[in-house]
This record gives structure tokens, sequence and C-alpha cells, in this order.
């Protein structure tokens, strides 16, 4: 083909191949429309029509989308779904009222949602209206409503009412005691309907929406935050706003052009970013606290994909209000995706990672070794208002640049997680049916009016604590007067909770401890600012998580804010996982010291064996191999320690490997760590069966006797000696080593067995027979090494017996002369113990 015609047909491909995607991009993008009042009529700013009016998004959007399903999702439902005034009854929390944020209760906000019927105003905390509009962590934080998109319970009551239309029919609901209605402008307000913007408009103005809720906007904060238009007049002051709307983003027909098609992503953060700080220090696609996932461009809804009713996959944690089973609504977790290569992500083998440790400790307790933002670690309720304490408590606040490593629990599926732990200093009242009600902010705040002058600051922070037994009294008295004449209580009984304790006055005002479980933390699991791989746990060597100093065990966990000094009491990681502190410390020393020590120990052996050969030699009596002459050992005695030494060879192997984490000889020889750690259990029972075998056979000829005293004098004639020395079947070298293997194989089956089933037992008994199993494991290997050499190189020909079970006379008279004796009748050649003058020179030679 001429180049010309050539350089046709590709520009014609290219130009089809443009065509293609652009008509691709354009039959993405999202339609012109119209903009509707709730009232189904229309606003058309360009040609005057209804100008003023704010959107609605039922109308608008449900058009065309499923409005009702899409704020089935637990996004916009938030407990409303299932939020009854006796939900916690049956757990003994009758002020819980949903498993969501709109009904639950959270120990860091210290908010109670109202109940919907209430008998007085006391009873009353947080009204619905007053948990959109003011009600925030913080002051100067966002409120609720700002996290929440609408729909639900931002929209209709607990009895499927709109609120705004049922207020207006039922003016009375507002000074009642209504949890839906108490002390609400539901009919001047409007409704917060689903604001799909929120999530689908690139810039989004999350500013606008939270200054339209706080004055009471509610149903213009959708056009704010869209920033379609602006409204003026606030609620609040009694005005009817009204909106201007931005003509330029209409077109002349009055519709307007959207752009939906952006990924959410963007907009998690407006919520999820400050609430994410608080919780675990983590700040999306931030420098300061990167994430390996964000930084290969991977988006939150990668993640987190979403059902038809917007509900985004969510982890499976304890404190999540989702149900484990329900598969539907789990996120995929880090094993699922890259044990699985999802969305490209790359296929780890860990040769360098036991088995035990994949499956006991979580991707993210590895992968996430360090924090680079300050999170909270307390917040303290018991002076009248929320003092909030940082992790690290040297920070200058929640979300300022600061390195802090995580904290490590043990979940119920016996999983090691990262966690952030936040612990609350707080005030309840024990009613008359025995719970321990947490007591309103309002509340906390009458009682501080009234003991405040008696608390101090003892750690010189700059903020007041409650920490001292002096403190604690005072305070408690300031609650029995200030909730003396509360009518929500039937009794009145403070009690103040603190590091997982609640206390409370006893007889003649004495404090005392309540013998019964309190909730006084929040554990909230670590799963993002994933580290690369370099800069994980583990990824240099063992001792940065077994060493002395290492934070996987060392590092202090936060059990209280407060000693009587007003310091932090902690204990170590470790202890919280099970390991006992002592038992750490042995482990430690055998890993950091001991095991190079112990395996210098073998070295050590090779060296000797080697300076004995160059010195002595092998010894020079005759063995015939197939002589048939004397039968040394039978086909069980020789088939027991055949499969004895090849079981031994297997496990030292792969015990080594295991011990030093010799990648390269387990790539080597095996598929796969777990295949070497299959072999070494399966070689490990045939040791165990050969060995108690071993006992049972030979026992009785390994009984030490009078004899044996001169075979250990002369060192057996390894030391150059050439006489026969006394020796039965066994020798008293033999013996000797027979013991030891039967001990410290004994205590290798049982330790190994325990290993194998260390799911059945504490942490603390694991490490101790691990280190046990692998120091045991050294000396067996040091020994047997000695034991192979004097059975081989030291005694040439000698191990053929143990393929025929024979040997020569000779050989029997000189190396077990008592044992010939018996079993032949016939006197041996020579006798230690009756040396003729012929002897004297070889005694003369071992004098020298």
């Amino acid at each position: 083909m001429p180049a010309g015609k050539r350089f046709n047909s590709i520009l014609i491909f290219t130009l089809i191949v443009l065509v293609m995607i652009s008509v691709s991009v354009l039959s993405a993008r999202h339609p012109n429309i119209n903009l509707f009042d709730k009232n189904f009529d229309m606003i058309d700013p360009i040609n005057g029509e209804n100008p003023n009016a704010p959107f609605s998004t039922r109308v608008t959007c449900g058009l065309c989308h499923d409005y009702d399903a899409i704020t089935e999702g637990y996004h916009f439902q938030q407990g409303w779904d299932v939020i009854s005034d006796t939900f916690g009854v049956a757990d003994n929390q009758p002020w819980v009222l949903s498993d969501g944020r709109m009904g639950g209760f959270c120990l860091t906000s210290f908010r109670q949602f109202a109940k919907k019927h209430n008998d007085t105003e006391a009873e009353i905390d947080l009204p619905v209206y007053k948990f959109i509009a003011s009600a925030s962590y913080n002051p100067g934080d966002p409120t609720c409503g700002a996290c929440h998109p609408g729909g639900g319970g931002m929209e209709f009551d607990r009895e499927g009412n709109r609120y705004d239309e049922h207020l207006a029919d039922n003016p009375e609901l507002k000074e009642s005691l209504d949890g839906d209605y108490h002390q609400s402008n539901w009919d001047q307000s409007g409704v917060i309907e689903a604001d799909c913007f929120l999530c689908h408009m690139h810039g989004y103005n999350f500013a606008a929406r939270v200054e339209q809720l706080q004055n009471e906007n509610f149903q213009w904060a959708t056009v704010a935050g869209s920033n379609l238009g602006i409204v003026d007049g606030y609620v609040t002051y009694g005005d009817t706003p009204v909106v201007n709307y931005n003509k330029r983003y209409f077109n002349t027909d009055g519709t307007i052009s959207i752009d939906v098609s952006v990924s959410p992503d963007e907009n998690c953060v407006f919520c999820h970013g400050a609430s994410g700080v608080k919780k675990r220090g983590f700040s999306c696609n931030d420098a300061v606290n990167p994430d390996i996932h964000s930084e290969q461009g991977m988006t939150c809804t990668d993640c987190h994909p979403a059902d038809i009713s917007h509900n985004f996959a969510r982890g499976p944690h304890a404190h999540t209000a989702i149900d484990p089973e329900d598969s539907a609504n789990l996120m995929l977790g880090c094993r699922e995706c890259h044990m699985e290569g999802y969305l490209g992500a790359t296929v780890p083998h860990h040769t360098e990672v036991r088995p035990s440790h994949l499956k006991r400790i979580s991707c993210e307790a590895c992968h996430i070794p360090k924090l680079g933002r300050a999170a909270a670690m307390g917040f303290d309720l018991s002076s009248g208002e929320i003092t909030v304490i940082t992790n690290p408590p040297d920070a200058d606040g929640v979300g300022s640049p600061s390195s802090w490593k995580p904290t490590y629990v043990r979940q119920k599926n016996q999983v090691i997680y990262p966690m952030n732990i936040i612990h609350t200093a707080y005030w309840g009242n024990i009613d008359s049916d025995g719970n321990l009600y947490p007591l309103f902010m309002s509340e906390h705040e009458t009682a501080w009016e009234l003991y405040s002058e008696q608390i101090e600051d003892d750690n010189d922070d700059g903020e007041v604590e409650v920490n001292t037994e002096a403190e604690i009294i005072a305070g408690l008295n300031a609650f029995k007067q200030s909730l003396a004449n509360n009518p929500r209580f039937n009794q009145v009984n403070p009690a103040y909770i603190k590091g997982g304790k609640a206390y409370t006055l006893g007889e003649n005002d004495l404090l005392m401890t309540l013998e019964r479980e309190v909730e006084s933390q929040t554990e909230y699991p670590i799963s993002h600012n994933v580290a690369p791989a370099r800069m994980t746990l583990g990824s240099n060597n063992c001792l940065e998580c077994h060493g002395y100093d290492a934070h996987f065990f060392k590092g202090q966990k936060v059990v209280d804010m407060y000693n009587t000094e007003g310091e932090v009491v902690t204990q170590s990681i470790g202890i919280g996982l099970g390991c006992n502190p002592t038992v750490f410390h042995i482990n430690t020393f055998h890993q950091q010291i001991l095991s190079p020590l112990v395996s210098f120990m073998i070295i050590l052996v090779v060296f000797l064996i080697t300076l004995h050969y160059h010195r002595y030699g092998p010894k020079r009596i005759r063995f015939v191999y197939g002589s048939g002459e004397v039968r040394r050992f039978s086909f069980l005695e020789r088939g027991v320690h055949l499969f004895r030494l090849i079981s031994f060879i297997l496990l030292a192997f792969t015990g080594l490997v295991l011990a030093f984490n010799l990648t390269i000889w387990q790539e080597m020889f095996f598929k796969s760590p777990q295949q070497m750690l299959d072999y070494h259990i399966w070689a490990g029972v045939v040791f165990i069966v050969t060995t108690i075998l071993g006992i049972a056979i030979w026992f009785k000829d390994a009984i030490f006797a009078s004899y044996d005293k001169i075979w250990v004098r002369l060192i057996g004639g390894y030391l150059g000696y050439s006489g026969e020395v006394p020796a039965g079947r066994f020798n008293a070298g033999q013996k000797m080593f027979f013991w030891y293997t039967a001990i410290f194989g004994l205590i290798m089956s049982v330790s190994g067995v325990i290993l194998v089933f260390k799911d059945a037992f504490q942490l603390s008994t694991i490490c101790l027979v691990s280190t046990v199993h692998n120091f045991v494991g050294f000396i067996l290997i040091a020994g047997v090494l000695s034991h192979a050499y004097l059975g081989t190189i030291a005694n040439p020909g000698t191990w053929r017996v143990l393929i025929d079970g024979f040997v020569t006379r000779e050989w029997a008279r000189h190396h077990h002369p008592i044992w010939y004796e018996k079993i032949t009748g016939k006197p041996a050649k020579k006798s230690a113990e009756k040396k003729s003058e012929d002897d004297k020179s070889d005694d003369s030679e071992e004098k020298k």
C-alpha cells in the first residue's frame, strides 16, 4: 500500500475512534433538566416563572430516579427505619433508640436523641429539630444535620408524616412533648429532602449548607450548597427566605445543565474527613498522612461500592450498625482484593510471613505502622463541657501533623487489628430500674456550677480534671443536689464513669467502685493510610515486633485518661493481647540474644567435629557390611530409627528456616510458607510416633550400669585411647544420647502439639512454648550432629548396620564387649576391667 493511502487510512481510523469516544462521552452526560418546587411547580428564573422558590430534589430528581428506593439507604435513614422508644430496653440501655446516628448513642458526643413520647420536658435532650439545626460534637463544628444528606428522619416523622405539613395542620405539637416536634419550626423551615448534589456535584458548597441549617433554612440548604442560587433571610430571625437564582447556570429555555458524572469521592470528605480525623487521625489525599491506594489513583467507591439504595459497602466492625452476615453490605477487604487481584491489585506471596501470622494478624496491623495526623484520645465531660485530649497528647490539636502509632487489639474473631481507642469520662445516674443512665450535657453543666471551685488542674495542661477521690466525691454530691428534683429519675444515685470503672457514694458518703461493666471507651479500627510495602512492620526483621522496644508488644495502651496526679494511665499493648510481660521478655531474650548464640553453638559443634577428625581420625575397626555374623538391630528397630532420622532431618531443616526466616531456602524447596509448615507438622507427627516407639524399644538397654563409669572416664576412647572399653548393647555415650533425645524429643513433641493447636491457648502460653520449642530444637540439632559424626565418619561403615542389622564379631567384641559375651557366651578378646600387660602401652598412650 502506498504511503499516502496508508496515512489516509490511519487518519480515518483515528477520526472514527474520536467520534465514538465523543458519542460515548455525550451519551454519558446528564440531560438538561427543569427545576421544580415541592408543589411540582416549575422554576424558571430566566422567564420569571416561580423565580424565588427553593427547588425540591424529591420532585426534580424523583421524576426520573426512584427517590423512595434511594432514600431507603442507611446514609439517609441512619437508624430511622428501626427507631423505637423501646429499642434498647432489652439491652438495659433505654436511652438507645436505634442502631444508627439518629437515635443511637455515641460516647464521644454525649447528646441523647429524644424519644417520641415523653412524660416531662426533663426527658428531652435532643429533639429532631434541634439535632438538625444546632447539635454538634463541639462548638464551632457543623451541626449533626450537615452530615445527614436528608430524607428519612429529616423529612418524615416517626409515624410517616412529613414534618412541615403535619405541623402546619397541628400547630399545637410545637409545645408538646413529642420528640419529633418539640420546640420546632418545621412549618417555617420546611424539611430536608435528600440532597443529591451533596455527593454528586463537583464544587459543592458544604459551608453554605451548614450555614443554612444553623439558621433553620432547611428546605433552602440544597439550593445554597449547590451554588445554583443565593438565599436571603433566615427562619431563625422570623424571615421567610427567598432564593435569587444564579441565571448563568440556566439555559434560555429555563433548564439547567448539570454534570453528575463525577465520582462522589471528592465530596465524601465533607463528612468523613472531619469525623475520621477525630476517630483515626486520617485525612484523605494528604501529603502529611499518605495512603498508597489514593496515591495510585484509587477512590472511595473503588472499595465502597453502592447498591441501588445508595448503601455503600462498609467494614464488618463491632461498633458499626451492620450485620456481618449481610455480605451485600460488606466491602471487600484487603485479602479479597489482593488475593484475587481485584482492580489490578498486586497479589502478595508473603513468603517471609508465618502462616499463623497471616491468620491471626490483620493486614492493616502490619501495613499501617503509623499515622501522620493527631486523632482524639479522650473526651472529658466531667467539667460540664467537652474537653478533647489528643493522640498523641503533645499534639497541637486534633488533625495537626503529628506522628503516632496504633494500639493493637484482639477482636472477637481472634484477629489483631490496629485501633485508636477514645476514652470518655462522664457522669450518670443509677435509677430504680438498676440501669446507669448517662446524663445530658445540660445536666453536666448544671452540676458543674455547684462543684467547679473544688476541682483543680493537677497536670498543668490548662484544663481542670476530676481525678482525685475528693474531687469525685465533690462531683457526686453536686449531682445529688442538682438531680434531686429531676422528674426523669425515680431515684437519685449519681455515678462517675472513667477508665472502665463507675464510682458512687456508699455508706457515710464514702467513695466506692461499682462491680459492674461500664462503657467508657470506643475502639475505632484503622484501615486507611496504608504504607508502602517497604515501610510495613516486619519488612526488615522479626524484631520490629518481637524486639525489646517493639511497639507491637511494648507500646503503651491508654487505659485511663487520668490518675490521681492527672497523668495518663497506660499498660503495655502486649498485656492487652494476652502476653505476660515476663513471658514476653523471655521470648524476646530468646529471639534477640539467645537464638544467635545458640545458632553459633551449632557452628561450634561442626568446628569441633572437624577438629576431632583431623586430630584423632576415624577408628579403624573393620566393619563388614552384610557379614551376617552378629545381629545388632531388628527390622523394627531399624525402621524406627530410619523414620525418626528422616523426620528429624526434615524438622531440623524447616525449623531452622522458620526460626531464622530463611525465605531463600523456603522458596527454593517449597511452593509456599503454608506448604513448608504442613511438611513440618507431618514430619512432627512421624517424629512423635517414632520417639515413643524408640523409648519403648530401647528403654531397658539404656539403663546405666556400673561399668559405664569406665566408659565415661575414658570418654569411650574418642580422645586417643585405642583399647577396648566396657559397654553393653549400648555404651554409656549412646545411653546418654538416648536419654538426651528421649527427654528433649518429648519436650519438642508436646510443645509442637501445643503450637499446632495454638488457637486453644493463651498468647502467653504460646510465646513461652514457642521459646522452649525453638531453644530445645537448637540443642537437639547440635546433639544429633555430634551423634551422626560419631556413628559415621568417626566409625567408618558403622551406619550400614542400620540397613541390614548385622555387625562382625570383631566389631562387636571391640565396641560392645559385655554385650558380645552376653549374646554369644564367649569371652571378649579384651576387657578393660582385666587388662593384660600387653595393654600397658595403651595406658601410657592414654596418659599422654
